[in-house]
């Protein structure tokens, strides 16, 4: 199996930022198997237009979603959500510590077998509940 993860916001904004931690995700964007779901997609998203305005978020949309990106790097591949996934995150929500889109991003990597890249110390929720994390340094400004 390639460096398959699952990449939550928190990932992908570090990757955008360059801060601490970025050349991580880019390996797993360049090199490896990145997942994501629609859900912490549509996280990054809005936090880009919030912070830079429509056409930025509409660029990092289009980037994202990309089939054919533009570094010659694999297409992200998305976890379905299906009603087994939606059980599973508000499973993960229930349990406490978790938002609502990282419990999506936290039940993908359980779904899939493989860690969840992320720098959220919110996350300390879902490895307590058994999903694999592998950590960023989680000191974002």
């Amino acid at each position: 199996m390639a460096d398959r993860r699952v990449l939550d916001s928190h990932a992908i904004l570090v990757a955008l930022e360059r801060e601490p931690g970025w050349e991580r995700v880019r390996a797993v964007l360049r090199d490896g198997e990145p997942w994501m779901t629609l859900v912490n997609v549509g996280e990054v998203v809005y936090i880009v237009e919030r912070n830079s305005g429509r056409v930025p978020a509409d660029a990092v949309f289009a980037d994202l979603l990309a089939e054919e990106r533009p570094d010659d790097s694999p297409a992200i591949r998305f976890v379905p959500i299906d009603r087994g996934l939606v059980r599973s995150a508000a499973s993960l929500k229930a349990g406490g510590g978790l938002s609502y889109a990282d419990a999506f991003a936290a039940a993908g990597a359980r779904q899939l077998g493989c860690p969840v890249l992320t720098g959220d110390p919110e996350f300390r929720s879902a490895q307590r509940a058994g999903v694999d994390v592998e950590w960023l340094p989680h000191d974002r400004s």
